[in-house]
Order: structure tokens, then sequence, then C-alpha cells
């Protein structure tokens, strides 16, 4: 198991102010007080600091609404960007305007992640606790899109609305959002329970849900996805799923922690654990404090042996936290192991590696970032999608990233055909005599397709 030495990324909760008040809010202070920290200028530039000797790579700007301090975001992401972070946005686009979203795409910020509970202007407005917030939603998201920003559309699914998600979806696609996620609800952590409200859902309106997604992507070809994973044992028909089976969980994967203006780190968003204060303690020693979550030490012991415990990671630990009262059961949602019942199917093209074995070349795009581990290196191939690289293979590609040059197969060694075919598939590498290759869209972020073959 490789253990970073810091995140690949940083939800980087600049205020939280909120036009909203989100009945499934996963911000767990805000169901018990008015708390409304906003972070500083100084503090920006300090974290800015922190986070590029720790080797970071991504920041997303969320909140709260980060809109309601609109100017502090423009002052953000212009520090971000001298740094060489990639960033990106949360925000539900109540106060976007036409002049604030050309403004923030001249600062260089090309996606926003945002919220559409239901294409039903009254459960919309339900959800978030504020009568005409759907109307008004709709009006940043036209916004947005009318001025060239890259949109994704995330609709929180729950009792309430679980039967909503297909005309949702249409309604994402006929904005223009590029992808639509259906992202099963996170108790809050201070509920009580859950087992009778909006917040419990079971297994087969999980399913429905998914299966809605589909038909979604079918009848329109948007992309979907889910930003809370499944236990894949849940899913069983994992060639079906497929969309859905690769988002694992960053907070186990170690690629992802959350801070709050106030200087609290929690692991995971939904969490109410600080694990330290990055304005009163040293960063590396706040990672410390976040080893179980690396180390496997929360992953239910019932997953013990499923060939895909490194892709589902067990299931999301919050949930199991608040349903089954500790972060190492079982998630819910889980069945077993054993009821996994189709593999994910991952076929090459026919010919795809008698073409890399005839030579065709390849090149090292720019985008690529580069971390040094102990014994290894984290690879960052775009915004906050990584993953690791033994020493060796790491410092070929580098090589030949700085020198701008192709090489082929032959050059990367003979032995590394299914190497090579992954970092393909990542997006690690490029080739102009491999084009239009459908399966490229169906590899997940946490799935090794060369490994589940």
């Amino acid at each position: 198991m490789k253990i970073l030495s810091a995140p690949i990324s940083v939800c980087l909760v600049l205020t939280d102010v909120c036009s909203f008040k989100c009945r499934h809010c996963l911000n767990f202070w805000r169901q018990e007080n008015n708390r409304a920290d906003t972070l500083s200028r100084d503090k920006i530039d300090k974290l800015a600091s922190i986070f590029s000797e720790a080797g970071i790579f991504h920041i997303t700007i969320s909140g709260g609404e980060p809109f309601c301090h609109f100017e502090l975001v423009e002052y953000a992401i212009k520090v971000f960007k001298k740094h060489n972070f990639s960033f990106s946005c949360n925000s539900n686009l109540i106060l976007a305007t036409d002049d604030r979203i050309k403004r923030l795409m001249d600062l260089g910020l090309d996606h926003i992640l945002t919220s559409l509970n239901s294409y039903d202007a009254q459960t919309d407005d339900y959800m978030v606790s504020c009568e005409g917030a759907h109307d008004k939603i709709l009006k940043g998201i036209r916004a947005a899109i009318r001025n060239g920003m890259r949109l994704s559309a995330n609709m929180i699914v729950t009792k309430r609305n679980k039967g909503h998600v297909y005309k949702t979806g249409l309604l994402a696609h006929e904005l223009g959002c590029k992808k639509f996620f259906g992202t099963r609800v996170v108790p809050n952590v201070l509920l009580k329970d859950v087992s009778d409200s909006d917040f419990s859902l079971a297994p087969e309106e999980c399913l429905y849900t998914l299966d809605e997604l589909l038909r979604v992507k079918k009848d329109t070809g948007i992309m979907i996805g889910t930003l809370i994973s499944y236990p894949l044992c849940m899913l069983g028909d994992l060639e079906k799923y497929h969309d859905f089976v690769g988002r694992g969980c960053p907070s186990q994967i170690g690629n992802r922690i959350n801070l709050n203006p106030n200087g609290d780190i929690q692991a995971c968003p939904h969490s109410d654990a600080s694990v330290g204060n990055i304005f009163k303690q040293d960063f590396r020693e706040i990672w410390e404090n976040m080893r179980p979550w690396h180390d496997g030490s929360l992953r239910n012991p019932g997953c013990k042996g499923c060939r895909y415990i490194d892709v589902c990671y067990t299931g999301c630990r919050i949930s199991s936290s608040v349903v089954n009262k500790s972060l190492n059961a079982p998630d819910p949602l889980m069945v077993n192991p054993g009821a996994i019942y189709k593999d994910y199917k991952f076929e090459l093209e026919a010919g795809i590696e008698e073409e890399i074995k005839k030579g065709c070349r390849f090149t090292v795009p720019k985008r690529l970032r580069f971390r040094e581990e102990n014994d290894f290196y984290v690879i960052n191939v775009r915004w906050a999608n990584a993953f690791t690289l033994d020493k060796p293979q790491t410092e070929f590609l580098k090589k030949y990233w700085a020198s701008g040059k192709d090489f082929s197969l032959s050059d990367f060694g003979e032995g590394n055909l299914k190497l090579l075919i992954k970092l393909f598939f990542k997006n690690a590498i490029e080739s102009a005599d491999l084009k239009h290759i459908p399966t490229k869209d169906k590899v997940g972020c946490s799935i090794d397709p060369t490994m589940l073959r």
C-alpha cells in the first residue's frame, strides 16, 4: 500500500456564509449554530505557500457559497494561479451574473460544479430551504453556460426526489451541462436516527437512481457519475454499472482533505472530526493524524478478500458511522463481496495491442505534473486526477515530457505493454496513431484496466 506524503487536492471552504440552508447539507455545524467564518486574504496567501510546499496539485474553492464573497474568490484564484495550482469552484450559482462569470473565466477558472436537486421547482426549493431558489439556480446556470463556463450539475438523491432523476438529468443536458451526477445522500453526522427520514435510501432505491442515470446517458449522451461511491457488491452487475465503479473514496485513497475557514481540517468533508488546525499546527503533523484513513484501518473487515477492495474502499465511511455507529462498520448499502455476479468488463478494441507492437508513437503531454515520494511518484494528469507510478517508469516519462520527443513500446520496454496501455487509458500519454478509442471514457478514476481484464 502506497501512502502519500500529502493530498492531491484540497476542498477549500472559503466561507461558511451561504445563501441556502440545505436540509441535506454536509456541513455538520450548520444544524447547530450560525457559524460564519471567512478566510482573509492573508490566510489565503499563507495557505497557498503551505500547499505549494507540500506538493498539492488542485484546489476546489467551495463553501458555504463562495460567491457571497465574490472578490475573495477572484483574489484566491489569482493567488492559486501564481502558485501553479489548478483550480475549480463549487457554487449554487444564484449570485452568478454574466459579468462575474466572464471575470472568473478571464482569471482562468474553467469549471464550476453546481447543484440541481430537481427539475421540479417546489421540490428544489424545499431541499435548499429557500423559496424561489430553483428559478435563481436556473438563471445562474444559464449565465455560466452562456459565457462558456464548463459546468457539471450534481443532484443529491434523497427519498424526497428519488423519482426525479431522469427529468432532472434531461434538464441538466438541455441547459448545457457537460456532466450530471446523481449522488446518494450522506446523512449528516448530527442526525440521531436516519431510519425514518429523507436520508435513508434502500439498495433498490439506489439501483433505481443508477438505472435512471443510465437512461439519461442513453437518451442524451451526457456524461454521468456519482460524487459518493456505492459499495460495489450492491451494484452486483459491474458491467452494466461501469460508470459508477471507479469513484472510490478520495479520503481513504489520500487524494483529498477538507479545510474550513477557521483552519480545521477533516479527512472527509462530511466528517465532524478535525484532525488538526493548519493555522496552529504543522501540515505534515496533521497529515500524519489522518493515517488511519489511508492505511486501511477504517475499511470494513467484512470486505476482506474482495478483489475490488482497492476500488470500492468498502463504501462510504461516514454513512457507516452515522447509520452503523462506527467508521469501519459496513456501509448501510453493503450486501457482501459474493453479491458481485458480473465483473467489471474491460475489453481493448481489436488490434490496439498489435498497433502498439508495430511501433505507434506516444508523447507525454505538458499538462502532466509530477511529485516525488519516497520510492514512487505521483503523476497528476489534470485537475485532481492522479495516480502513483514506480520511479523508473516515471523517470522515463519525465525525460520525454521535458524533451517533447515521442517514443514507442520498444523505447519503453517490450515487457511493459500492459503498463503502456494503462498510461494511455489514464491519459498520461497520448498518441496521434490511436484515435477515437470508445472505451477510454469507461475507465473510472480508481480503475486500473490492465488488472481487471
